[in-house]
């Protein structure tokens, strides 16, 4: 079978950028792309790693700990004794998540240290945003991890373009280093628009060198596309009266970093992907507690 060592042998899944709080106006809970997406991996059964960076304060130490509960790796999260942990005001609108993040955060000095680089070596998989390289310090710094990991470890380029903070620049180094990159639906027109690329996916096929692109639909479904054309896969049906879509992307990215490290096709990968994330989806917040008779029942 293609996913020969599943899912009996954990693989080590790292996450790079920020890790915070999600604030909602009843309560607070632990978020960011990688964060969520280091969670999901380690309650996927894989070595789930985060290398971000909080603040040395109460925030920081509890997001660490909610980090640890959850069974992910935290000796690379670094500690800034001069920014606070980052915080998101997160509201609800039409079932869909609307944030306005805090700037200059720990997450926006994330340092590319001996130990976060020599990970680098280790990894099966690496996942980045583009959020965590709004800011000089933190973009240097992954972009020196990326190019070390290229070519050790598959890289997948999570696109999460958050207002004001998208720069064309950053999408397209981000691009020229990744080996899978992943996109909603709207943000492939608004990158085409923004890189001038009216081609956009078939340009990062042919001229970047990425060799999947992966389009999510929401409720549609999703599709990854590669040299060898086109697979598509429906959405799968769910009840979200109990539940949000904050963090069903980041779980879908999980998902699929899970299932392409054991070589699984296209089609097993949208499928395990999807499924995951609607699971997800019909939970509140971002890295909701999953028992395992729930993952079965999916077959994850």
């Amino acid at each position: 079978m293609a996913d020969t060592g599943w899912p009996l042998m954990p693989k080590t899944i790292v996450a790079i950028g920020e890790a915070l709080w999600d604030v909602f106006p009843d309560q607070r809970r632990a978020g960011g792309a990688p964060c969520n997406g280091a969670c999901h991996a380690a309650r996927l059964g894989d070595r789930g790693v985060i290398i971000t960076r909080v603040g040395d304060d109460a925030a920081g130490e509890e997001l660490v700990a909610f980090l640890r509960g959850r069974g992910v790796v935290t000796d690379y999260v670094q500690r800034d004794d001069t920014r606070p942990t980052g915080t998101v005001s997160v509201t609800i609108e039409d079932s869909e998540p609307r944030y306005a993040i805090t700037e200059d955060v720990a997450w926006d000095r994330i340092a590319a240290e001996d130990d976060a680089r020599a990970l680098m070596l280790a990894a099966d998989a690496i996942c980045v945003g583009s959020l965590a390289q709004r800011r000089k310090p933190s973009r240097a710094a992954i972009r020196q991890l990326l190019s070390e990991a290229r070519g050790q470890a598959l890289v997948v380029f999570d696109l999460n373009l958050r207002p004001p903070f998208i720069d064309a620049d950053v999408i397209d180094a981000a691009f020229r280093v990744a080996d899978v990159v992943k996109m909603s639906e709207p943000e492939v027109a608004r990158t085409s628009t923004r890189l001038e690329k009216p081609s956009l996916i078939p340009w990062l096929l042919e001229s970047v060198g990425v060799q999947a692109v992966c389009v999510t639909r929401g409720k549609g479904g999703a599709s990854i596309t590669t040299q060898r054309g086109t697979v598509s896969a429906p959405g799968v049906e769910i009840d979200t009266s109990t539940g949000d879509a904050v963090g069903a992307g980041d779980a879908f990215t999980a998902a699929m970093a899970h299932r392409l490290v054991r070589n699984a096709t296209p089609e097993e990968t949208l499928d395990a992907a999807n499924r995951y994330a609607a699971l997800v989806a019909t939970k509140k917040g971002a890295v909701p507690v999953l028992s395992f008779d729930e993952l079965d029942a999916i077959g994850l």
